[in-house]
């Protein structure tokens, strides 16, 4: 059971390297801002960027805590262009995190 966990955590956290890695391809730099980019704030703002949001001042105003004093660096960050098969993949790989999660737990 504590090898098969571990290889779920293993797995969560390639999935987590893969939405940066999409978020980068978008040219959207969320992860030079936000320590975690599957954090409150972070899943909010992907969220609304896969729910068709893309004006970075919008976005950044999901931010939430300590991220709220990097709202600068956040629309910065936040402005790239998102197209449809990106968007497709990201709400693959957050059903599969939450999946992943359930599983963890």
């Amino acid at each position: 059971m504590i090898r098969y966990r571990r290889s779920l955590i293993d797995g969560r956290a390639r999935e987590v390297n893969r939405i940066q890695k999409v978020l980068e391809g978008a040219n959207i730099k969320l992860s030079s801002v936000a320590s975690d980019v599957l954090g409150k704030s972070g899943r909010a703002m992907i969220e609304a960027m896969i729910a068709g949001e893309e004006n970075p001042e919008w976005l950044s105003e999901l931010a939430q805590r300590r991220l709220k004093n990097k709202k600068a660096d956040l629309k910065r960050a936040l402005n790239g262009l998102m197209r449809n098969h990106q968007k497709l993949m990201l709400a693959a790989q957050l059903r599969h995190i939450d999946y992943l999660d359930e599983e963890i737990g």
